[in-house]
């Protein structure tokens, strides 16, 4: 949940620091991990099934945030650029080596953000989101927050109708439904789009609409280098502030 009660959501890659689940951002996104942090409660979900094992379930975890700053990037280099050059391949240009590391040293530096389950029932099975509509949902009745994965169907109106992929009944509330795509196997392009709104008897009034809702155009080589431009000089602020 956000600051102001209501439910928010983002695209992450998913890592483990001594088998506890944890996101490390760099400090290009240094605000959206603080307000992660101080928020109540947050969901991880993993309900992806692209480039994913044999042996993979979907699942929800609902728990508690806590921050770690890795200001000199120790634990990063130590215990998580391993994990995170398999499954992000667009990290690899800048920290692929210790030489790269040295240059970027701007992108290895972390807000690491630890995901600390209450309990074991914290965890729930989802459905795998297996179709390009398919989407997140995130519930919230202002204290607990309900995850699930959904099918929308469009009313013609204001309106979606919701279909839990699992079977279940959705929780009445507000609520945020969240799209992610990505370019495979190169993680090149990652997309991600937002509706908000109330959800009430599986239906969602919606109340922000985004612009876009599929993957972001084939990148040229100069937005390429502008891209990680932008990325440095986002880093190196998080850093400075």
């Amino acid at each position: 949940m956000g600051p102001d009660g209501r439910p928010d959501a983002a695209p992450a890659t998913p890592l483990l620091l001594a088998d506890q689940p944890v996101v490390a951002l760099p400090y290009a996104y240094d605000q959206l991990a603080r307000t992660i942090a101080k928020a109540p409660a947050v969901g991880l979900t993993l309900s992806d099934p692209r480039l994913t094992g044999a042996n993979w379930k979907p699942l929800a975890v609902i728990a508690r945030p806590r921050l770690i700053e890795d200001r000199d990037g120790a634990i990063f280099a130590e215990h998580l650029v391993t994990q995170e050059l398999r499954k992000y391949p667009p990290a690899r240009a800048l920290i692929d080596s210790p030489m790269l590391r040295r240059e970027h040293w701007w992108y290895v530096p972390r807000l690491l953000i630890l995901i600390e389950p209450d309990s074991a029932t914290a965890v729930t099975a989802v459905a795998a989101r297996r179709e390009p509509s398919d989407l997140l949902l995130s519930v919230t009745d202002g204290i607990d927050i309900t995850i699930d994965t959904v099918r929308p169907e469009d009313t013609g109106t204001e309106q979606l109708r919701l279909t839990s992929l699992t079977g279940r009944a959705l929780p009445d509330g507000a609520a945020a439904l969240l799209g992610h795509d990505f370019s495979v196997p190169d993680f090149e392009r990652w997309t991600s789009w937002l509706t908000r709104g109330q959800l009430s008897d599986g239906f969602l009034r919606v109340e922000e609409r985004p612009e876009r809702t599929t993957l972001e155009p084939t990148l040229t080589l100069w937005q390429r280098f502008r891209r990680q431009r932008q990325l440095e000089r986002a880093c190196r602020r998080g850093l400075n502030a």
